[in-house]
């Protein structure tokens, strides 16, 4: 049997949903990510997911330095 691998994210941020893409683009780059004007890493591996109840719903980024393989 192959043992599993857990990768951990280099950098976790979680953002209110309704931020503009202006305001999230600058909360990534201040937490250190490194993205584009339209928000997409510019190396590394950028995972985001949407959760949390319905009135306070929160994109979570989980940035990954290298490719996960």
């Amino acid at each position: 049997m192959q043992k599993q691998t857990i990768h951990s994210a280099t950098i976790t941020l979680k953002l209110p949903l309704d931020l503009s893409l202006r305001d999230e683009i600058a909360a990534l780059r201040a937490a250190g990510i490194p993205v584009d004007s339209l928000g997409n890493a510019q190396f590394g591996f950028l995972f985001i997911r949407t959760g949390g109840n319905s009135q306070n719903r929160k994109n979570t980024f989980r940035w990954f330095a290298s490719s996960i393989p």
